[in-house]
């Protein structure tokens, strides 16, 4: 029988990676833990698993922070926390070695804004084109009402709508790194779901869709020999980028519109549960670390208010 002291943690994070992430999460996610499990093979190659404790994990995390920026450590320690966990709930190990580890990492360097002002999203969809047929116009529109990922909007078709609820179903995504195209798997499981969707989205969408293939893309065109056109997430980055400086709003990029879109919601009291669940996040954490910023602005707004009704009862 193998000995805990020849575990060596490399090992254990890859069969880890075998036995519970292959064939549950998306491939390019899939691809990460990979890089993950690379990036152990070289920073703690002998470290055996009766030997991890917070001061080799605390290590491990300074190392990788040494040439990454701090948001990057986050993700990577949030990968390796899953596997232990596991391991301590398996009693492979007595104690939680990411007990209270510090998250270091390099100055990030200067990025697009994440998200809009509710102004300037008014701004940017008051600006779109929806004239003159499906384009990248009602694409944008679409990812902005609804907080969807890019490849996720790109595989919506006229049946995932729901004419007589107003919701919309998102249980499927499009392979866009491929050349040929093609539906696939979401993201993760809990990104299959069906979200509200409001009067105007159902007013402007269901008369552009009439009469179109029921399960057939919408924003990805069918050439004559029956192959899907290649689309490219730069394609619509560098279209965002472009309407927005001639708009003189910041320069976001399409995923920011799913920040947006969550920001938008939250400033206006929705509550960070039902946000989570419309956004496809695995659990609430989740919504709350990537919506700090907000979640504190709001934060500070509540103790004003609280401030004053206290006042109000002396």
């Amino acid at each position: 029988m193998t000995k805990k002291k020849e575990i060596l943690f490399c090992d254990y994070f890859e069969n880890w990676i075998e036995t519970y992430k292959v064939g549950a999460i998306a491939d390019v996610t899939l691809k990460k833990y990979y890089m993950t499990a690379k990036q152990l093979r070289s920073i703690c190659p002998k470290l055996f698993m009766s030997d991890f404790d917070r001061n080799e994990y605390q290590k491990i995390i300074n190392e990788y922070a040494k040439t990454h920026e701090k948001q990057t450590v986050t993700d990577f320690h949030h990968q390796i926390k899953g596997c232990i966990v596991d391991a301590f709930h398996d009693g492979i190990l007595a104690k939680d070695p990411t007990y209270r580890a510090v998250i270091k990492g390099r100055e990030p360097r200067e990025k697009r804004p994440k998200f809009l002002q509710k102004e300037e999203l008014t701004k940017l969809l008051h600006s779109l084109d929806l004239t003159h047929g499906i384009n990248r116009d009602w694409f944008i529109l679409l990812l902005a009402k609804t907080g969807m990922r890019f490849a996720e909007c790109l595989a919506i078709t006229p049946a995932d709508f729901d004419w007589t609820t107003n919701h919309l179903t998102i249980d499927k995504t499009w392979d866009y790194k491929r050349t040929t195209g093609g539906f696939k798997k979401t993201k993760t499981e809990s990104s299959v779901r069906k979200i509200a969707i409001d009067w105007q989205i159902v007013g402007q969408f269901k008369p552009l869709l009439n009469g179109l293939p029921p399960n057939e893309p919408i924003f990805v065109e069918k050439l004559e020999n029956g192959q899907y056109k290649r689309q490219y997430n730069s394609t619509y980055v560098n279209y965002m980028v472009t309407k927005c400086k001639t708009l003189g709003i910041p320069q976001i990029g399409l995923h920011a519109l799913r920040h947006t879109h969550a920001s938008v919601l939250l400033a206006e009291g929705v509550s960070i549960q039902t946000i989570s669940s419309r956004l496809g996040h695995a659990d609430v954490g989740v919504t709350q670390e990537t919506y700090a910023h907000v979640l504190d602005e709001l934060k500070k707004k509540d103790d004003q208010k609280m401030m004053s009704v206290l006042m109000q009862i002396a």
